[in-house]
């Protein structure tokens, strides 16, 4: 039988999530005013948009934070390591 070795991202990967997540709340902060000064649709529209970034900000930043802090990232040098 195989060894069915689990499969992690790169550490690279989580990190440019992390970035990712956090560009999204930095959009989120510059829309916060933005339904303010709209009236009708375009109050809804930026009101969901922020939702959106919001949710998905905590989605993507949430797991890769965890996959981060326990270590469940692959690391190509830890490997070579191990080999020699």
């Amino acid at each position: 039988m195989e060894d069915k070795k689990k499969k992690y991202p790169p550490k690279i990967t989580l990190i440019l999530r992390v970035v990712v997540a956090a560009y999204l709340l930095y959009l989120v902060w510059g829309l916060r005013s933005a339904p303010a000064a709209h009236e009708g649709a375009e109050k809804v529209i930026f009101i969901v948009a922020i939702i959106v970034f919001i949710a998905a900000a905590a989605f993507i930043g949430g797991f890769s934070l965890k996959a981060l802090l326990n270590g469940e990232y692959d690391d190509p040098d830890a490997q070579e390591d191990a080999e020699e």
